[in-house]
């Protein structure tokens, strides 16, 4: 098969990964349909076939990682269905492990402009705090207070979230940025803290 028909068939998937690469790199206020399909080797009229403007085209990309993201987050539920302790736990592990393996995805949600543009157009809140992953993290936090008994429960809510969600981001970037490097993998690293240290209160 050729290289058009290779774009052609694949073209979708093609411009969602170019996207996140060109965001990621130049931001989205230089980002454009005519640079995503440059990258996909394609004329500049192709990718109007499957959006119709490039904002359409960010949020296709927003609800696919969030899709991703989200799915990963419940495999924690899935995993230690009647421990809502070791599905913070698991859930935490598989956060950091989510991004420091698809670290253009932590570039392109949260060190992207892209998540100021969109609420200015669209007049949406802000596209994290709306996701899914959050979501499904926020309810495996209350169910862990609900399940945890006085001592628990007189946390603070907003500061136990923070906490939690502190911790596995600040893991992640840190990892992800380059600012942190250890002999060996990190991961194992990171699922000592998670599973071995004392970081639920």
């Amino acid at each position: 098969m050729g290289k058009a028909g290779y774009h052609h068939k694949n073209l979708k998937e093609e411009m969602i990964k170019n996207s996140i690469r060109i965001i990621g790199e130049e931001g989205y206020g230089k980002f454009s349909m005519r640079k995503v399909a440059g990258a996909c080797g394609v004329s500049h009229a192709a990718p109007y076939r499957h959006f119709k403007d490039k904002d359409s085209l960010i949020t296709a990309i927003f609800d696919q990682v969030n899709e991703k993201f989200d799915r990963i987050l419940k495999s924690a539920l899935e995993k230690h269905p009647s421990d809502t302790k070791d599905q913070l736990r698991e859930m935490a592990f598989l956060y950091i492990k989510f991004f420091v393996e698809n670290p253009e995805y932590m570039k392109f949600l949260f060190f992207s402009d892209f998540n100021k543009a969109i609420q200015e157009k669209t007049g949406a809140p802000n596209m994290v705090e709306i996701s899914r992953p959050y979501h499904t993290f926020i309810s495996t936090v209350e169910r862990f207070r609900a399940a945890g008994g006085k001592d628990i429960r007189q946390i603070d809510q907003e500061a136990h979230i923070l906490s939690l969600w502190g911790l596995a981001h600040g893991i992640a970037v840190l990892i992800t940025q380059g600012n942190f490097r250890c002999e060996g993998d990190p991961l194992e690293l990171v699922r000592e803290i998670v599973w071995e240290g004392n970081c639920l209160p």
